[in-house]
């Protein structure tokens, strides 16, 4: 079997001075020692993680080069805005070649072994260059193919017989076309530029290609690039269209739309009032899931669910799952019900603490379904509640859960939640950690083959106390998702051979003194919502997103402070993103 989710992050096995951050401590008891009831009394809110001093100057990030999903929706509004019939067909033809790009690689903050945003990914690359070149000419020819389409696109100034007014047709079409894709109107130099490409046949379909060529691969096409209004200043409040720019990037992930355009062109863009009624006509649009949807798959590291069904022949794994096999789309269903949840309590004006107890089911995958005991959705009116009371909301989604394989993952689903969900960073394996990860056997259930093997002295000191219990805690779901009391164990052949009990009670350490002795999700939940570190985590995580950089917790306390008081307090999550809009750091640009 292989195991490609858990490759170098199976043990985290470490000496104990390896184990940085808040885990330090080991307290009492654990998987070794015999644990005491599960404890009741609430945990009390971790200290507030930021502070603000004024006199700290932010960071900002010099020249932003658009992700591959913006470059993608802003190669898509560039075809719609020249020919909006065939718009959808000509991407279609053109997804061969943008193929070709590379993709973003996710990279986490220094320290941390895992998560990332892909949005921090700002390097350029050989192939980026050549991929984008090929996209642009293809897309040129495609625009110019036919006199038809040369039509649609310059006008009829580009096909009748008076050749007088071919270059002021050219010139319009830079000032609109070239204007609205590159996101902001054009100088008349830049015009003049633009158009002295064309030569002497300034409507010729081969000239007008070049043009249109050398507009996608312009600088202030791939970046968004941004000048400021006040030159030679240190710090310059943002123009219009470059506000309008890094607000629908920022929100709903692609160029301004023609009523954002309009309120930057008009100038109420930039009013206090017209600002407000802009962003939170960003903020209640359905495409605000472009830009959530990232956030929450990238946060929870929603992608690294495996494969449902590459062991499908395998006895063991045969007999784990049963007659009903899950399919791909089941992988796809475990992802969006995550991220579909995260939408609805966004929308609904939900808090973190709603999110993370949220135990609506939103799918209308039938094997998943089945998983939570509900009735599949069809994506209208109330979503299905999962009826037992085991589930305690997001730590008990499939998504979550699931591993591909006939086996849970304890380690994997204690560090999620250890380093994804509280912000805790654990120290690396040591180089001679084994890649394989420990599984049942026909004897030996999973929590005692995960014990055995990080209970040595070079693993004890991460695993015991900081790794494992959350992991264990969860046991009381199987490698689908399902609930189960027992674990079934099995032979080579996937011949049942036992069933043992299911041992979820861990001691968790949750932050600095504060232990508590846990058995169900519902018990961990209750002790993630109570220290409110989730709140703090998701503040930090949200900045990091919404910023494309890793966070200086003294030059960006300010506002990682007022984002981390917007969650705590219990706010809609809207308001997390509306304060990261609000802040002055949003508006303005920094060059020095």
């Amino acid at each position: 079997m292989t195991f490609p989710r858990y490759v170098s992050l199976l043990l985290l096995c470490a000496g104990a001075v390896a184990c940085y951050g808040t885990v330090e401590q080991s307290g009492p008891g654990g998987e070794d020692d015999p644990a005491p009831p599960a404890s009741s009394a609430p945990v009390p809110p971790a200290p507030a993680r930021f502070s603000c001093d004024a006199s700290a100057v932010p960071a900002d990030l010099p020249l932003p080069r658009l992700s591959r999903t913006q470059l993608a929706n802003s190669l898509r509004f560039a075809i719609a805005r020249a020919l909006p019939n065939e718009a959808d067909a000509l991407w279609a033809e053109l997804a061969p070649t943008f193929a070709r790009y590379p993709t973003d690689q996710r990279k986490p903050a220094p320290g941390d072994l895992r998560g990332g945003y892909s949005r921090l990914d700002q390097s350029i690359q050989q192939s980026q260059v050549d991929a984008m070149y090929d996209v642009g000419v293809v897309i040129a020819r495609e625009l110019t193919r036919t006199p038809a389409r040369l039509e649609a696109v310059l006008g009829r100034c580009a096909t009748d017989s008076n050749t007088s007014n071919d270059r002021g047709c050219l010139e319009d079409f830079i000032k609109g076309w070239g204007s609205r894709i590159l996101r902001a109107p054009l100088p008349a130099a830049e015009v003049t530029f633009h158009a002295d490409i064309a030569g002497n046949t300034p409507v010729e379909p081969a000239a007008v290609a070049d043009v249109i060529a050398t507009l996608l691969n312009s600088p202030r096409f791939l970046y968004r690039v941004e000048s400021g209004t006040q030159n030679a200043e240190e710090v310059s409040p943002l123009s219009a269209y470059e506000l309008a720019s890094r607000l629908s990037y920022q929100f709903w992930q692609e160029p301004p739309d023609d009523a954002l355009w309009a309120a930057a062109a008009g100038g109420s863009l930039l009013t206090p009032e017209g600002y407000d009624a802009r962003l939170t006509r960003l903020l209640e649009s359905p495409k605000l899931r472009n830009s959530l949807d990232d956030f929450i798959s990238e946060w929870l590291r929603l992608e690294e669910l495996p494969s449902l069904v590459t062991l499908r022949n395998d006895p063991v794994y045969k007999s784990f799952v049963g007659e009903r096999m899950p399919t791909e789309a089941t992988r796809t269903a475990m992802l969006e019900d995550v991220r579909r949840s995260a939408w609805q309590t966004v929308s609904s004006g939900g808090s973190v603490s709603d999110f993370l107890w949220d135990r609506h089911s939103y799918t209308d995958d039938p094997f998943l379904a089945a998983v939570y005991d509900v009735p599949v959705w069809n994506g209208t009116g109330p979503a299905p509640v999962m009826p037992s009371t085991r589930r305690s909301g997001l730590l008990t989604r499939a998504a979550l859960l699931a591993t591909g394989t006939a086996s849970t993952r304890p380690i994997h689903k204690g560090y999620l939640v250890r380093n994804a969900l509280l912000c805790q960073q654990v120290g690396a394996p040591p180089p001679n950690a084994t890649d394989t990860p420990p599984v049942p056997t026909a004897t030996i259930t999973t929590r005692e083959a995960v014990t055995a093997m990080t209970s040595t002295a070079a693993c004890r000191g991460c695993h015991k106390a900081t790794i494992n219990p959350q992991g264990f805690v969860l046991e009381g779901f199987d490698a689908l998702g399902r609930e189960r009391l027992q674990e079934r164990l099995f032979d080579a052949q996937g011949h049942e051979t036992g069933a043992p009990t299911v041992d979820t009670v861990a001691e968790v350490h949750v932050y600095d003194d504060e232990f508590r002795v846990l058995d169900s999700a519902v018990g961990l939940t209750q002790a993630i919502d109570d220290s409110q570190l989730m709140e703090s985590c998701l503040a930090r995580n949200y900045f990091r997103f919404a910023h494309a950089r890793v966070e200086s917790e003294e030059r960006d306390g300010c506002l990682l402070a007022e984002l981390e008081q917007v969650t705590r307090g219990g706010a809609p999550l809207a308001e997390l993103l509306r304060k990261v809009a609000h802040h002055p750091s949003f508006k303005q640009r920094r060059f020095q």
